[in-house]
């Protein structure tokens, strides 16, 4: 099994898992336990038209600033408090980096995060056929060490459960290099507690976002996108 980090966007036609550590993937991770369905989007005036449509909750930001008129940013810390069946999600990197996957209609595409690693790495081995992209959303296009962070986790998680189930993974050099920078977590944890990402984060009082985000394992959920919605995979 071929595994690969991407930035932004994916040429896979197999399985791809998209990485927004800060904030999107752990959000819609989280909001999936109060909520049906995730509904992302690119333009805030979208999101006001499916509010309409389907009396649903708005989660969003602009620059990492809650978006006039939302409920709620794209916060996993207060998108607890919400409970409805549609979330409709509009960040920054994250749902744009879904827009693109979501082109090919061939790729498997989930979203993974550390709070989920173990959960996401485990589904993308059991789906995917030959390659398993972890596509970085990271900021306006380019590379944040947070999100290398989040999928060198997951690849770690992906390694583990090789090993138990002899599977055969290559890894290619990106994937090596994320690999290698997470392997000890405190240390990870401590990367992404001082990137710009998190600096922005606590400067605006999102402290506890910060720490959900950086929790690892804590829970099964696998969201996978499709049909331009995100669910959670049955098991």
């Amino acid at each position: 099994m071929k595994v690969n980090v991407s930035l932004y966007n994916s040429e896979t036609s197999d399985l791809a898992i998209m990485v927004d550590l800060l904030r999107a993937s752990t959000t819609i991770t989280i909001a999936l336990n109060n909520f049906n369905r995730v509904i992302p989007v690119n333009t805030i005036e979208s999101a006001f038209e499916l509010k309409e449509k389907y009396h649903a909750i708005l989660a969003g930001e602009k620059k990492i600033i809650k978006i006039d008129g939302f409920d709620v940013s794209n916060s996993p810390y207060e998108i607890q408090d919400y409970t409805d069946d549609t979330l409709i999600l509009k960040s920054t990197n994250g749902t744009k980096v879904l827009e693109n996957l979501g082109k090919n209609e061939k790729t498997k595409i989930l979203i993974g995060s550390a709070i989920n690693a173990k959960a996401v790495a485990q589904t993308a081995l059991n789906m995917a056929d030959e390659e398993i992209d972890i596509v970085m959303a990271g900021r306006h296009g380019k590379f944040t060490i947070e999100d290398c962070l989040g999928a060198g986790i997951i690849i770690n998680e992906m390694i583990k459960l090789a090993i138990e189930e002899d599977i055969d993974l290559e890894l290619t050099e990106f994937a090596q290099v994320a690999k290698m920078i997470s392997s000890d977590y405190l240390i990870a944890k401590d990367l992404i507690n001082s990137s710009n990402s998190a600096d922005i984060l606590r400067d605006l009082d999102y402290i506890e976002d910060i720490k959900i985000c950086t929790l690892v394992n804590k829970v099964d959920t696998v969201p996978i996108y499709r049909n331009n919605e995100i669910t959670k995979l049955e098991k």
